[in-house]
């Protein structure tokens, strides 16, 4: 016998009826009769429908609603909130005198709060079906109705509102017979809903649209705004230095990295004058300062980032040195920089593919290795290698322990 499974092909509602034919391998159109008939029934087809819908999952949906609704601890607190809010009321109306809506308006409350946590818990695809259902409603869809129908819904409605006044004063007041007052106000409630809930329902869908459109508007000017005061501003000075190549390339070079910060790391952009609180802020001023002032490249990729200390301003006035001298010395229009922050140590590469250098053969007087760099990190603890050849490039290797209290 194949296991008990929502449809996700052949429902109205939840795919409950569907999926217990399945089950039971019988015709659908009976269970669906019989469970409109276990309605009457004091609710019993209520309780039962709505619990299947919420606590069985849908064909090709590993989890039911249920599940979803307690392993998202968000959802689960809306739930509860709006539940204990209903049970609530009920104390409240029994408090003032409403002491004999029994078993039929308890069912009523347990079938709305399975509502609301199908309503928080289905899956995007089951929403997109309830949806597609609530569309097809006559007078829901995007068209307007004709005046055929909306008659027949206003006599329908207004039959049901009469019918439910009537029935409520038969019974003289609400604490009267529980299950005359429950039927009068289903009645009523259900004629007000078929006279004006399509009405509501465009109305929502209206003000929803041109909310959107409304956003979208403005995310469009904020676009258009800021293509003007970057990106063109930019290319009118392009075309003014177009005699100066080098003055060209450190323009589009300047616009090209306000772009990326733009486009993907929003909160880094305008910050270039500040103090660099973090790693990430520091390699970027670098980045910044070698293109703007030596019209080289510089490719950065950092992994992880940590806050500034005196070791990582040591790494970082390193880091800068070796770049600086990358873009005067190599003859490349490139360079490489990679920043690593791992638990117990932070990393950085600098590399060029340019003339390189023995080492070895470096001038005492020039200080830029042995001050800017080895004698930096050995202040912190950390170490420098340096990797090159005539010819071959050069990639200076820079190593900082992280201390236990930063780590």
């Amino acid at each position: 016998m194949r296991p008990f499974c929502r449809s996700a092909d052949d429902s109205i509602l939840g795919g409950v009826c569907a999926g217990l034919a399945a089950r039971l391998a019988v015709g659908t159109t009976a269970v669906r009769v019989a469970a409109v008939v276990s309605i009457f029934l004091g609710g019993i087809g209520i309780l039962a429908y709505v619990a299947m819908w919420v606590f069985v999952p849908v064909t090709g949906e590993p989890e039911s609603i249920a599940s979803r609704v307690v392993a998202d601890r968000r959802e689960l607190q809306i739930v509860l909130a709006l539940s204990s809010a209903l049970f609530a009321v009920l104390l409240v109306t029994r408090s003032l005198g409403v002491s004999d809506l029994g078993v039929p308006t308890l069912t009523l409350l347990v079938g709305a709060v399975g509502a609301l946590v199908v309503w928080r818990g289905a899956s995007t695809a089951e929403t997109s079906r309830l949806r597609e259902r609530l569309n097809a409603a006559p007078g829901v869809a995007g068209s307007r109705p004709g005046w055929r129908r909306v008659a027949v819904r206003a006599v329908l409605g207004l039959a049901l509102v009469l019918v439910g006044v009537g029935e409520l004063s038969r019974t003289g007041s609400f604490s009267g017979a529980a299950l005359g007052v429950l039927v009068g106000t289903a009645l009523f409630v259900g004629g007000f809903l078929v006279l004006f809930a399509p009405w509501w329902v465009r109305t929502l869908r209206d003000l929803s649209t041109e909310r959107r459109e409304r956003v979208r508007a403005q995310e469009r000017a904020d676009m258009a705004a800021h293509v003007h005061d970057s990106v063109l501003q930019t290319l009118s000075l392009i075309q003014k230095a177009s005699g100066d190549p080098r003055e060209v390339v450190r323009l589009a070079r300047r616009e090209e990295r306000e772009l990326r910060h733009w486009l993907f790391d929003p909160e880094r952009l305008g910050r270039h004058g500040q103090r660099p609180e973090t790693l990430t802020d520091a390699v970027a001023a670098i980045e910044q300062e070698v293109e703007d002032s030596y019209g080289v490249g510089v490719e950065l990729i950092v992994v992880g980032d940590c806050p500034m200390d005196d070791g990582v301003a040591a790494l970082v006035g390193a880091c800068r040195e070796a770049t600086v001298n990358a873009a005067k010395w190599s003859g490349c229009t490139q360079v490489a920089v990679f920043v690593e922050v791992e638990r117990r140590t932070v990393s950085a590469y600098v590399r060029d593919l340019g003339v390189g250098f023995e080492p070895a053969s470096v001038p005492e007087d020039r200080q830029g290795i042995a001050c800017s760099m080895v004698e930096r990190m050995e202040r912190v603890g950390g170490d420098v290698a340096v990797h090159s050849a005539p010819g071959e490039g050069t990639e200076v290797e820079l190593v900082l322990p992280r201390a236990a209290a930063t780590r």
